[in-house]
């Protein structure tokens, strides 16, 4: 008797348990509320460590550590200016991710003896697509814009930064061999084209 007892209480609770994991799933599903969001991707990268590398992949660091860098100071321009509350947290956020990246770049560079930048003549990119950078003078005419105007202007410019960006990471893309490079390049070019699009539909 008490056997039979504990075995029906076993299956009560089975059921039960069943049941809820079922209303809970109905309820996320069906009651309009958003579905969790997936963690962003890490910045670091899980690929293993190579030496190995070719031009395009140092000329990829070499465009993107200063572009990255010019990135930074457009991004830190929404922490002094009235912009909407979710565009100041994704500048903050392309913040921390850039800061990062500009840390492994330049650490692949010097490992492999190699200069942070190629130099500032246009020439040197001719054949990587050209000069991908934004003029200190645009963000200085975006920084100096009216408070009414300043989002839109700072979201324009940061879209064609960001736009930029994914030009370069192309290159990588397409020419280059290092392992690490090419899987940033790859999260580069995923990352700012939704970035873009997030910002686009701020812009309306």
């Amino acid at each position: 008797m008490r056997a039979g007892l504990r075995l029906s209480r076993r299956t009560t609770l089975r059921r039960l348990t069943t049941l809820l994991a079922g209303l809970l799933l109905v309820a996320g599903c069906g009651s309009g509320a958003p579905a969790a969001q997936a963690p962003p991707p890490p910045t670091a990268s899980t690929v293993a460590r190579s030496a190995e590398h070719n031009e395009t992949d140092v000329m990829f660091l070499q465009m993107a550590v200063p572009h990255h860098r010019t990135g930074l100071d457009i991004v830190r321009l929404a922490k002094d200016h009235p912009v909407r509350e979710e565009v100041r947290t994704l500048a903050a956020a392309i913040e921390v991710t850039q800061l990062s990246e500009v840390d492994s770049m330049t650490q692949w560079l010097a490992d492999w003896g190699r200069p942070e930048s190629a130099g500032d003549d246009p020439g040197l990119h001719a054949h990587h697509g050209g000069d991908h950078s934004t003029s200190p003078e645009a963000i200085a005419e975006v920084a100096a814009t009216a408070p009414a105007e300043f989002e839109k202007a700072f979201l324009n410019l940061l879209i064609g930064h960001q736009h930029n960006a994914v030009e370069i990471a192309k290159l990588e893309r397409e020419g280059g061999l290092n392992p690490q490079a090419k899987d940033l390049a790859n999260r580069i070019f995923d990352s700012r084209t939704a970035q873009i699009a997030q910002m686009l539909g701020y812009l309306g």
